[in-house]
């Protein structure tokens, strides 16, 4: 197996872990990776939340990162007919008690965030450094940058916690279903 796939590979079981740690009741039966990412029919790399595709990218490079998997994600959610997608990438090197993954996405779970929740910001990398700044005063779960550039589908960066913090008000607005009974 080659390093760039046993990369992937580990950065999606720990992403499964993180999410079933993170929303341990929001998760289907048997969370997990699912086979076959990759191919031209892909739809998603996890199969975690219900009506979610999830589009995982370990690179070195966090800005590319987050932007190739907030647009595949997007692409993989059209074949598989899912209401919601988001791509999530994992900060290398990231200490324990610091941000560690990321979610990106051109669709909020819950529409545009207001505008006085979330930072305006030009380029990736600031998004990124928005969302990991723990001085701001701002819980994990409230962390989201709308990157704006001309010429570029608006981007939304957030920290996973915002990402699935919003998806659960939203499913929970629209369901009359207790959480417990997805699946």
């Amino acid at each position: 197996m080659n390093s760039a796939k046993a990369k992937g590979d580990r950065g999606e079981r720990e992403a499964v872990a993180m999410l079933c740690q993170l929303a341990p009741d929001l998760v289907l039966p048997n969370a997990r990776r699912k086979l076959g990412a990759g191919r031209r029919d892909d739809i998603g790399d996890l199969e975690v939340f219900p009506d979610v595709t999830i589009q995982v990218k370990t690179m070195a490079n966090v800005v590319t990162a987050l932007r190739d998997a907030a647009l595949g994600a997007e692409e993989q959610a059209a074949r598989a007919r899912t209401t919601y997608q988001v791509g999530i990438a994992p900060i290398p090197r990231s200490r324990k008690t610091a941000v560690r993954w990321l979610a990106a996405t051109t669709a909020w779970p819950e529409g545009p965030p207001p505008d006085d929740e979330v930072r305006v910001v030009g380029r990736t990398q600031d998004a990124i450094i928005h969302c990991r700044s723990e001085h701001l005063g701002i819980p994990r779960f409230r962390r989201i940058a709308n990157v704006r550039r001309a010429g570029a589908a608006p981007l939304y960066i957030s920290t996973i916690e915002a990402w699935v913090f919003a998806w659960q008000h939203e499913v929970s607005a629209q369901s009359t279903l207790p959480i417990a009974a997805w699946s």
